[in-house]
């Protein structure tokens, strides 16, 4: 047997000796003495009666005492009640368009701008001064005035002018006089006034910041603006008026875009009929407007409702017996809700036309209400302006003298039965009702 096999076979045995190592000298000594003691008793584990899942839970460091929990709790329900004051506190306001409560009724006399409280009576004069102002117009919102001012009464220039709805923080929105200012109003937004002003016989749109911090900017349509307009339509997109296009006998509806000044045609001037004014529904959906044949022998004036594109024309007024049917004083306005329309119907009795006031479905599915006349009433006349309240619960209404130009008294209808009564207070030609939020 060779040497390297007997080291293979050797080997493991010697590793093994190797690994096993030598006892110590004293190793007989320490196993007598532990053999005389006893084994260590097993309560002193404390595995063995404490789990050691608490053991090893950390602890806090600090608690909380309970007056400082309820220091605590207490400053959280202060915190709460503050913030419920301060958000109660804050005013709300109403949706520019769709029903609203009713606020106070601005109006002018004799050059000032006085509100009246429908429900106490009270008046107040809110704007007074030298100038001559009138026309007061209220934002959707309520809470701001436009109105015109003038150096003097009759004077041919104007500017327009904006206050908060108290008359307090008063500016002027355009910086020069303008001629024959009308058919102004604010944006739907409130952030802005449109009017209509003339310059060298031509029309002319502005538009004026309420803030004044930018200077009016001018719009020149290609159609002279005759009857109404400018009006905004509810979004803010675009700019209504009638307006009659050049070359051409009559007039037609056009919206011009209210960012870039493209016009579009809503409804194009007819052969034998001209379109005398317009007005949008409160949602922008449709468009009412009248519409009447200027050479013909008796009155055809009608009113119609249009989708906002032009089509779907419908004639609102169904009842078997009148000859014609129009706007209240050059004007025709939607119930808030956007389902009814105020028009003024015609009869003729005797040969003589015989005006009455109506409220009508937009829609053409019924004859509506037709309002009664109160014992001032001149000449079988109920009044010659009738504008919806903010909630569309009652018609304000103005009855003026024969030539319709000095007001007599003031009235109040109901929509839903057609009563009419007179109410106290003054009875101007320009009045406008605020919109508070429901």
């Amino acid at each position: 047997m060779t040497t390297e096999r007997r080291l293979e076979r050797d080997l493991p045995q010697i590793l093994g000796d190797l690994a096993m190592g030598p006892y110590p000298d004293y190793i007989e000594d320490v196993l007598s003495t532990t053999a005389q003691r006893r084994q260590r008793p097993a309560w002193t584990f404390p595995e063995r009666w404490l789990p050691m899942d608490i053991v090893t839970t950390r602890v806090p460091t600090a608690a909380f005492p309970l007056r400082q929990l309820g220091l605590l709790a207490l400053i959280a329900l202060l915190a709460a009640a503050a913030l419920a004051v301060f958000v109660g506190a804050q005013t709300r306001l109403p949706a520019p368009f769709g029903p609203a409560a009713n606020g106070l009724i601005a109006y002018a006399v004799e050059g000032d701008i006085f509100t009246l409280d429908p429900v106490t009576g009270v008046t107040r004069a809110v704007v007074t001064g030298p100038e001559s102002d009138d026309g007061p117009v209220f934002s959707r919102d309520g809470t701001r005035l436009v109105f015109q001012r003038k150096a003097g009464a009759g004077a041919p220039l104007g500017t327009l002018i904006v206050a908060r709805a108290d008359g307090s923080a008063i500016g002027q929105v355009t910086p020069e006089p303008l001629a024959d200012l009308g058919f102004y109003g604010f944006s739907p937004n409130g952030h802005s006034i449109v009017a209509m002003t003339r310059v060298n016989g031509g029309a002319r749109i502005v538009i004026a910041a309420v803030d004044g911090l930018s200077p009016p900017r001018f719009i020149d349509p290609e159609m002279a603006v005759e009857a109404s307009g400018p009006e905004y339509r509810p979004d803010g997109s675009e700019i209504m008026l009638v307006g009659r296009e050049h070359g051409q006998a009559y007039r037609g509806i056009y919206a011009i875009d209210a960012v870039s000044g493209a016009v579009r045609t809503i409804v194009a001037p007819a052969l034998k009929a001209d379109i005398y004014h317009a007005t949008w529904s409160p949602d922008g959906s449709r468009i009412a407007y009248g519409i009447y044949d200027p050479f013909a022998e008796n009155n055809t004036s009608r009113t119609h409702v249009i989708a906002a594109d032009g089509t779907s024309d419908v004639l609102v007024d169904t009842h078997p017996d009148t000859i014609a049917d129009g706007t209240n004083a050059g004007r025709l306005d939607f119930s808030n809700d956007g389902t009814r329309l105020f028009i003024t119907r015609v009869f003729l009795r005797d040969g003589v036309e015989d005006h009455r006031f109506a409220v009508v479905p937009v829609d053409g599915s019924g004859l509506g209400v037709e309002l009664t006349c109160p014992p001032a009433g001149v000449d079988g006349r109920c009044a010659t302006l009738w504008r919806w309240s903010p909630d569309d619960t009652a018609l304000i209404g103005l009855l003026t003298d024969t030539s319709g130009t000095r007001p007599l008294q003031r009235l109040l209808a109901d929509p839903l039965t057609g009563a009419t009564r007179v109410v106290p207070g003054p009875a101007t030609i320009s009045a406008d009702w605020q919109r508070l939020a429901p």
